[in-house]
C-alpha cells in the first residue's frame, strides 16, 4: 500500500493531502501502529464535532465506534497491521461527538518509513447519502422550473431524438463552456469523450427501445477539450408510445475521479517501490503513473546528495531532447537547484523564467518552457531531489491545482525512490553478506525461539550431514533432529546456552562433538539474538568455527608450557628480558650457574651494570634497533666473583603483552634474548683451529711430499725409459728385442703405479678437475680395443665391444677419465681371465631428452669374486689375495680410483659376480648428448712417424741431472737436433747470451739448484726480448695444475718426465717444422714476440664470435683430401702458408704506421682463402677486423692485427698434424 507519512509514524502527513481531501469534502485520519490517531483534517472535525486536541492520541476504534463494535474493530486493525493486508475500500459508520452514527465509504492504506517498515494506517472516506431522505418536489410553472434548473448544481440537458440539444441548464453551460450558438450546431456525439461515445450512445438507444437504464457514467469534453466526468440518470419522453426526446440529470464527479485517480496513482507509486526491479524501471513506472493524472510529455527527475554538492538527472523525457550527462554534475544555479534550495513547489511561467534569469537567480539551459510545475522530492525535512513537468507550447497546459497534485505525489515519489535506493543498497549488502555467509570456513545457522532451523549455510549442511547422515531442511526442529543425537552432557550444555540466548543473552562456548564416523570435532560457538527495530527478537544467529586443530594445538601448548617451565628451570643458557629503560624484568635460573647471581638479585637492575664494556651494550642495542634482532654478538659480562665471562648473545625486540596493540616506536617494549657461556666453546674453537692448521699443514706436506716423490721418481724413470727408447733403436736380434720389450713393459707398469698414486692424491685433495668435451663413443671404444687387443690375443681371449642402438653416438664428457676407468676395468678383466671372452657393453639406461645416464659393463669369463669379497673391491690399496704366493700383482688402487672418477662423472660403480663364473664390472656416468658439429675429428690411433728436419734445429737442454742430460741429448740427437747442454739456470743464461748463439728452442728443467727454471726463463726473456726462442718446461712435476702454473709463469709449452721420443717429437713439431713443411718465419708486430710463439706475450681479448671458432675445421680438410688426394692437399696448404705469410709480413709496416684502411684488400683476400681451407678462426678474425675498419673504428685495429698474426701462427702450427691424420685415415 502507498504511504502518506515520512520516516516516522508519529509525524503528521504533508499538508497538501489534507487540504486536497478537505476540498473534496472527504474526511481523513492517520494512526500509528497501535491505532492512536496522529492527524485528522478539517472535514473530519466538521463531521464529528470534535476539536483537534480532543482527537489526537485517542484510539480510533474506541472513540469513533459504538460500544458493541469496539473490540471487533480493534482486533481487525491489529490483524491488518500484523499481516499487512486490508480491504482498500469498505463501508463503516463513524460515531460523532453528539452520538450520531454517520455512514461513510472508506479507503485505507498503510504508511511506511524510508526503510519500508509499516508505521501506521491512513483512512479517507466520504459520507453516504441517507436512504430515507425524501425526493424534492418540483412544482410551479415553467418559469419557476427554469429558475430551479438554472440554480441547480447538477447538469441538466434535454435532447431530441437525433441527439440534438433542446435545452441545457446554466450549470451545464458553465461547466462545459459552450455557448447557445455553439450548441445549436452540435449534437451529443460532439460533446462526449470519444472513448465513452459508443457506450453512451448505446445506452441511449437502449433507453429509446424501452430498456431501463439505471445509471449513466460518462465523460464530456469542454470547449477547451478538457474532460468532465459525469454520473446521473436519463429518461425518455414518449408521445403516442414513441420516444421523441430524452432528459438527463448529470452530477459532476470530476473532482472525485481525480481524487480517486490521485489515490490510485499514490498507491501505485508506493507499490512500485516494491514491484520495480531497479531504479531505471521505477523512474519509467513513475512517469507512466503520473501521466494518468497530468500531462507528462516533458518530465525529469533530478537527485542531489545530502550535502547538495552534486546533481544527477536520474530520469528525463523531453520533446526537445537536451544533452544531460549520465553522471553527477556539480551543484550550480539551474532551475533544479533553485527548487531544491527553496524547498517549496513552484508554478513557473515563461515570464517567471525570464525574470529569474535576468536577476541571476537561475541560469538558462536549453529551451525555456511556457510553463513548468516543479516540486522538491522531500522525505521529512530532507530533500533528495526535484520532480518537474513542463510544456513548451501551451501556457495553460497546467493549472495551479495541478501543482498541488504534483507536490502531493512528489512526497510518495521521494519515498519510493529512497526506498528503492535503500532496497538496492540492501540488496548489494545482502549479496555481500550472503557471499560472506557462504564463502568462509565458518558454520552458520539461525534458529527461532521455538528451536526451528530458519537458515543455514553449506558448511552447516555439510556438518549436519557428517553428524546425522542426512541434509538439514528449513523448519527442522533442532531439539528433535540434531540435539537428540548428542550425548547427554553435550546436549545439556547446548540447551543451556540456547535457552540463555533466547532470553537475550549472547553466548560463546566450546563444544566437543562426535561426527558420524566417530571422530571428535571441537567447535567454537557464538549465539546472538537477532534484534529487530523495536528491540524484540524471534531468531538467534549461530556461528561455529572448527577449532579442532587449534584445540589440539592448545592442549599441546599447555603440555609444551609445562615442558617449557621445566626447561626454563633447567636452562643452561641465560634467558633474559628487559623493559624500555633497560631494566631486567625476567631472568632464567641459569644466571646462577653462569654468573653466580640469584635471579631475584638481578630483577629490576640495569642490564648495563653487568657488561664489562658498556660500549658493547650500546652497539648491541643499536644493531637490535636497526635490524630488529641481534645474532651471535660476543661480549663479556661480570661474574659475581669479579671476573669476566665470555658470552654469546642472540636477542630481538620484545613483543607487546597479549591484547595490546603493537606500537611503531622501536624499543618501546625492550628486548629479550639468550646469553650463552662460550668460554669452553672458545677453547674448543681454539683447539679445533689449531687442529685444522695442523691438518692443513699435514695435507700440504703430503702434497709437497707427493710432488717431490713424483719428481725424484720420475728423474731416474726418465733415464730408464729414455734409454729404453734409445736401446729399442739399436737392437739387432730377436732376443735383444724381447729383452727391450720386457724392460718397456716393466717401466710402463712402474709409471702406471706412480700415476695411480698421484691421481688418488689429487682426488683426495679435491684438485682433480673434470674437462668435458664432445666425443664419439665408438671412437673411444676403438681406442680401448686398440690398447688391449694385443694383450687379449696373447692370452687367446676374444675381446669385443657393443654399443646398443638407442645409445647416443656423440656425448659430452671427460674422455681422458672415461678412458682411465675403462682401461682399469678392461686391464683387470684380461688379467684375471685365462681363456674365454672379455666384452664391453655400452647402453643408455635413462634420459630426460638431453642428458643420458650411460652404463658401461665389462664382462669377463675369469675367476670371479665371492659376494663377501666384492664389497672390498673399491677401497684404497685393497687386494683380495694378499698371500705371499698370490698369482696376480697390483697396487689395489685401480678400482678405488675408478670409483671416485665415476662419481666425479656423475655416476656410480659396482660389480656382479660369482666365484668361478666370471664377473661383470659396471659403472655409469651422466653425459649430455652432443650435436654432431661439435665433435672434432678423431685422431689416428697409431703414432705418427717422426720426420727428420731439413736443417738440424739448435736445441738448448737445461738440466742439472747428468742422467737426464744424457737421455735428453740422445733422444733429441736421434730426432736430428743439434743439442747443447747447460747444467743449470746461470749456465743457460750465459750460453743464450753468447754472441752468435742462436737456439731454435730451449728445453728447461724446473727444479734446479741456484736458480730454478722459471727464474731462468724470465731472465732469458728479459735479456733476449722479442728474439727469445720458445722455452719448453721439461720437468718431473707431473700434475696438470703444475703444467698450467708453468705456462702462466712464462714458459711456452710443457713435456713431462719420463720423456719419450714421440713426446719430444710432438713438441718439436709444434714449434718447428720438418723439411717438407717448414714455413717462412712469420712477421712479428713491433714490440711483440714472434707470431710463432703466441704465448710469449699477453694477447688482446678476441671478440666472442672469433674466440668461439676452432683453429682448423678438419672436416673441410678431409673433404680436400677426398677430392684431390694427400699430395694435392699438402701442396695447397703449403702454398697458402707461403702466400698468407707474405701478406702478413708486407702488411706489418702498414699496421705499425697506423694506416689501417690500407689493410682492407689484404683482409678480404685472407678472409676468403682461410675460410676455403678450413682456417675458421683466422677467417673470423679477418672478417671481424675488416668490418671494424669499414665502419671507421680503428681504436682496436692494432690489437686486431696482433690477433690476426696469432691465429695465423696457430693455423700453421696445427695443420701439418691434421694433414697427416687425414692422410693416414684416407690410407686406411
Amino acid at each position: 500500500m502507498a504511504s502518506f507519512s515520512a520516516a516516522s509514524s508519529t509525524r503528521p502527513v504533508a499538508p497538501p493531502l489534507a487540504a486536497l481531501l478537505d476540498q473534496l469534502g472527504q474526511v481523513y485520519l492517520l494512526t500509528d501502529r497501535q491505532g492512536a490517531i496522529v492527524e485528522v483534517n478539517e472535514a473530519f472535525l466538521a463531521l464529528t464535532g470534535y476539536p483537534r486536541d480532543k482527537v489526537l492520541g485517542q484510539y480510533f476504534y474506541q472513540m469513533l465506534a459504538p460500544q458493541p463494535e469496539r473490540e471487533g474493530r480493534k482486533r481487525e486493525f491489529r490483524e491488518s497491521i500484523e499481516n499487512q493486508a486490508l480491504a482498500p475500500c469498505y463501508e463503516q459508520t463513524l460515531l460523532t461527538r453528539g452520538g450520531q452514527l454517520r455512514p461513510l465509504r472508506w479507503q485505507a492504506g498503510f504508511t511506511h518509513d524510508a526503510a519500508g517498515h509499516v508505521t501506521g494506517m491512513w483512512m479517507a472516506g466520504h459520507e453516504l447519502p441517507s436512504k430515507s431522505a425524501p425526493s424534492p418536489a418540483l412544482a410551479g410553472d415553467s418559469t419557476h422550473l427554469q429558475d430551479f434548473l438554472d440554480n441547480a448544481q447538477d447538469l441538466v440537458q434535454h435532447l431530441s431524438a437525433d441527439n440534438g440539444f433542446l435545452f441545457v441548464n446554466k450549470a451545464w453551460k458553465e461547466k462545459l463552456g459552450y455557448t447557445d450558438a455553439e450548441l445549436a450546431t452540435r449534437t451529443l456525439a460532439d460533446v462526449v469523450h470519444p472513448y465513452y461515445k459508443a457506450k453512451l450512445l448505446y445506452q441511449l438507444r437502449n433507453l429509446y427501445d424501452g430498456e431501463p437504464v439505471n445509471k449513466v457514467e460518462t465523460v464530456f469534453l469542454t470547449n477547451q477539450g478538457k474532460p468532465v466526468h459525469l454520473i446521473g440518470s436519463m429518461s425518455v419522453v414518449r408521445e403516442e408510445g414513441q420516444p421523441v426526446s430524452s432528459r438527463a440529470i448529470l452530477h459532476d464527479i470530476t473532482d472525485r475521479i481525480k481524487a480517486e485517480r490521485l489515490q490510485k496513482v499514490y498507491y501505485s507509486i508506493a507499490n512500485l517501490a516494491i514491484s520495480a526491479k531497479d531504479l531505471p524501471s521505477l523512474y519509467g513506472a513513475i512517469h507512466r503513473e503520473l501521466s494518468k493524472i497530468i500531462e507528462t510529455s516533458n518530465l525529469f527527475i533530478a537527485l542531489c546528495d545530502d550535502a547538495r554538492t552534486q546533481l544527477q538527472f536520474a530520469y528525463h523525457v523531453d520533446q526537445h531532447p537536451q544533452h544531460r550527462p549520465k553522471g553527477a554534475l556539480p551543484f550550480s544555479n539551474g532551475v533544479s537547484e533553485y527548487i531544491i534550495a527553496g524547498g517549496q513547489p513552484r508554478y513557473l511561467t515563461h515570464n517567471d523564467f525570464q525574470q529569474l534569469v535576468r536577476s541571476g537567480t537561475v541560469a538558462a539551459h536549453g529551451l525555456v518552457p511556457e510553463v513548468m510545475l516543479a516540486s522538491p522530492l522531500s522525505i521529512g525535512d530532507r530533500i533528495i531531489g526535484v520532480l518537474a513537468v513542463q510544456d513548451y507550447t501551451r501556457a495553460d497546459a497546467y493549472t495551479p491545482g495541478d501543482l498541488d497534485v504534483l507536490h502531493f505525489i512528489s512526497n510518495q515519489v521521494a519515498l519510493a525512490i529512497e526506498r528503492k535506493r535503500n532496497e538496492e543498497q540492501i540488496g548489494k549488502q545482502t549479496a555481500r553478506l550472503n557471499a560472506i555467509f557462504e564463502s568462509g570456513s565458518h558454520v552458520m545457522w539461525t534458529v527461532n525461539t521455538r528451536a526451528q532451523l530458519m537458515n543455514f549455510n553449506r558448511n552447516y549442511a555439510a556438518l549436519f550431514l557428517r553428524r546425522n547422515g542426512t541434509y538439514p531442511v528449513r523448519g527442522l526442529n533442532l531439539w528433535e533432529a540434531d540435539l537428540a543425537n548428542m550425548p547427554e552432557a553435550e546436549r545439556d550444555t547446548f540447551v543451556h546456552h540456547y535457552n540463555a540466548a533466547s532470553k537475550g543473552q549472547a553466548q560463546r562456548f566450546e563444544m566437543r562433538l562426535r561426527d558420524a564416523r566417530g571422530y571428535d570435532v571441537w567447535t567454537d560457538i557464538h549465539l546472538n539474538p537477532i534484534y529487530l527495530g523495536d528491540g524484540s527478537f524471534d531468531e538467534i544467529s549461530a556461528i561455529a568455527h572448527d577449532i579442532t586443530e587449534q584445540k589440539r594445538a592448545q592442549l599441546a601448548l599447555e603440555e609444551q608450557e609445562e615442558k617449557f617451565r621445566n626447561i626454563f628451570e633447567s636452562f643452561q643458557d641465560i634467558y633474559y628480558r628487559t623493559n624500555a629503560e633497560g631494566l631486567l624484568t625476567l631472568v632464567s635460573p641459569s644466571v646462577r650457574e653462569v654468573l653466580g647471581y640469584e635471579p631475584e638479585e638481578v630483577i629490576g637492575q640495569p642490564v648495563r651494570d653487568y657488561f664489562v664494556d658498556a660500549e658493547d651494550l650500546d652497539r648491541a642495542n643499536a644493531e637490535t634497533l636497526r635490524s630488529g634482532g641481534l645474532r651471535n654478538f660476543e661480549t663479556q659480562m661480570w661474574h659475581q666473583d669479579g671476573y669476566p665471562v665470555s658470552v654469546l648473545v642472540n636477542a630481538r625486540m620484545a613483543t607487546p603483552p597479549e591484547g595490546e596493540e603493537i606500537s611503531d616506536e622501536p624499543g618501546l617494549y625492550g628486548t629479550e634474548g639468550i646469553a650463552r657461556d662460550v668460554t669452553e666453546i672458545r677453547q674448543m674453537q681454539d683447539d679445533l683451529r689449531l687442529a685444522k692448521d695442523e691438518a692443513e699443514a699435514a695435507l700440504e706436506a703430503k702434497t709437497q711430499f707427493l710432488a717431490n716423490m713424483s719428481h725424484e721418481l720420475r728423474t731416474p724413470m726418465n733415464g730408464i725409459i729414455g734409454m729404453i727408447d734409445l736401446l729399442d733403436q739399436t737392437v739387432e736380434t730377436d732376443e735383444q728385442l724381447d729383452y727391450v720389450d720386457t724392460l718397456r713393459k716393466s717401466s710402463d707398469a712402474l709409471l702406471t703405479i706412480l700415476n695411480d698414486i698421484l691421481d688418488l692424491s689429487k682426488i683426495q685433495a679435491g684438485k682433480l678437475q673434470i674437462h668435458e668435451a664432445p666425443i664419439e663413443l665408438q671412437a673411444v671404444m676403438e681406442r680401448i680395443r686398440a690398447l688391449f687387443i694385443y694383450r687379449a690375443e696373447q692370452k687367446h681371449i676374444r675381446f669385443t665391444y657393443h654399443i646398443t642402438p638407442h645409445t647416443p653416438r656423440f656425448v659430452v664428457t671427460d674422455e681422458v677419465r672415461l678412458l682411465q676407468i675403462l682401461s682399469n676395468l678392461v686391464a683387470n678383466a684380461i688379467k684375471f681371465t685365462n681363456e674365454g671372452t672379455v666384452a664391453i657393453v655400452v647402453s643408455s639406461v635413462s634420459t630426460d631428452g638431453e642428458h643420458h645416464t650411460l652404463r658401461f659393463a665389462v664382462q669377463d669369463s675369469g675367476i670371479g669374486i665371492s659376494t663377501d669379497n666384492a664389497s672390498l673391491l673399491f677401497t684404497n690399496f685393497t687386494q683380495l689375495d694378499t698371500t705371499p704366493s698370490k698369482a696376480y700383482g697390483g697396487t689395489g688402487l685401480g678400482l678405488s680410483i675408478s670409483r671416485q672418477l665415476a662419481e666425479l662423472l656423475g655416476g656410480e660403480i659396482g660389480v656382479l659376480s660369482d666365484e668361478g663364473e666370471g664377473s661383470v664390472f659396471w659403472f655409469t656416468i651422466s653425459a649430455r648428448e652432443a650435436p654432431t658439429n661439435e665433435v672434432p675429428a678423431p685422431a689416428p690411433v697409431r703414432e705418427p712417424m717422426a720426420q727428420p728436419f731439413e736443417a738440424a734445429p739448435r736445441v738448448l737442454l737445461v738440466d742439472d741431472n747428468a742422467i737426464n742430460q744424457k737421455v735428453g741429448q740422445r733422444l733429441l740427437t736421434k730426432l736430428g737436433c743439434e743439442v747443447h747442454v747447460a747444467g743449470g739456470g746461470p749456465e743457460a743464461i750465459a750460453m743464450v747470451t753468447t754472441p752468435g748463439a742462436e737456439y731454435n728452442i730451449i728445453f728447461m728443467d724446473i727444479q734446479m739448484p741456484d736458480m730454478d727454471g722459471v727464474a731462468a726463463t724470465a731472465e732469458i726473456r728479459r735479456l733476449l726480448g722479442g728474439n727469445c726462442p720458445p722455452v719448453v718446461a721439461m720437468t718431473a712435476y707431473s700434475m696438470q695444475e703444475d703444467a698450467g702454473r708453468f705456462m702462466r709463469q712464462g714458459l711456452d709449452d710443457y713435456v713431462g718426465k719420463p720423456v719419450k721420443s714421440r713426446h719430444l717429437y710432438e713438441v718439436l713439431h709444434r714449434w718447428l717444422r720438418p723439411r717438407n713443411q717448414r714455413p717462412p718465419e712469420p712477421a712479428a708486430a713491433p714490440g711483440s714476440a714472434t707470431a710463432v710463439a703466441p704465448e710469449a706475450a699477453p694477447l688482446p681479448t678476441p671478440a666472442p664470435e672469433v674466440a668461439s671458432e676452432p683453429t682448423l675445421d678438419e672436416a673441410i680438410l678431409r673433404q680436400l683430401v677426398e677430392l684431390g688426394g694427400p699430395e694435392f692437399t699438402s701442396d695447397l696448404y703449403l702454398e697458402f702458408e707461403q702466400e698468407a705469410g707474405d701478406l702478413l709480413r708486407d702488411a706489418a709496416p702498414t699496421a705499425a704506421a697506423g694506416q689501417f684502411r690500407d689493410l682492407l684488400p689484404m683482409l678480404h683476400q685472407l678472409k676468403g682463402t682461410a675460410a676455403t681451407l678450413g682456417g675458421v678462426a683466422l677467417a673470423a678474425q679477418a672478417r671481424h677486423l675488416e668490418h671494424q675498419l669499414k665502419e671507421g673504428r680503428t681504436d682496436d685495429a692494432a690489437a686486431g692485427f696482433r690477433l690476426l698474426e696469432y691465429y695465423f701462427a696457430q693455423f700453421i702450427a696445427e695443420y701439418p698434424g691434421a694433414v697427416e691424420r687425414a692422410t693416414s685415415t684416407s690410407a686406411v
